[in-house]
């Protein structure tokens, strides 16, 4: 399987509008697994960033990419790849489960906690959207929301002003669970 060919058809599909679905063959679902596995371990951000996108737009969710992705999660990544492995957790383990009818794990869960108090606005932003697929599930996260909205001389920044939108509309949302 050639990553960067595969990365950059990607790409340029996007740059045109297109969705950038891919089917993967099962065979190659194995080798990027591989790949995957083996990227993370030799901490190849390069490459991981292309395996990550192509994660990404694999056309159908794939549950066993759920631990490669947890362990992502759990890496020290700059924003970029973290908001990537976010957007592959939103495919791979949140739509992956629902479709099955099974609940989140709680180490995904915890994963997800500790990224909503990350310096990079960036990453709260896109940890509360994902916690916002994340369905009733979310309501774990209520509690932390007061520790991490952003004051008002921060909304000026686009990151930190969606963090308190997306926190205000989440709260709304729950707002019955708090009562119970």
């Amino acid at each position: 399987m050639d990553i960067d060919s595969l990365y950059q058809k990607t790409i340029s599909s996007l740059e045109q509008g297109s969705r950038a679905l891919i089917r993967y063959s099962p065979q190659e679902i194995d080798e990027l697994t591989q790949l995957f596995e083996a990227a993370l371990l030799a901490n190849d951000l390069a490459g991981l960033e292309k395996i990550l996108c192509l994660v990404d737009h694999n056309a159908v969710d794939h549950s066993p990419w759920e631990a490669p992705i947890l362990v992502a999660l759990n890496k020290d990544l700059s924003p970029r790849l973290m908001v990537f492995a976010l957007n592959c957790a939103r495919k791979h383990i949140i739509q992956a489960r629902f479709k099955r009818g099974t609940r989140l794990q709680f180490d995904f869960l915890e994963t997800l906690k500790k990224l909503l108090f990350s310096s990079s606005p960036e990453v709260v932003e896109w940890t509360l959207r994902t916690i916002e697929e994340c369905g009733n599930q979310g309501v774990f996260f209520l509690k932390d929301f007061d520790k991490i909205k952003p004051p008002p001389w921060k909304w000026f920044n686009q990151h930190q002003r969606s963090v308190r939108e997306i926190i205000a509309m989440l709260e709304r949302r729950w707002s019955r669970f708090e009562k119970l």
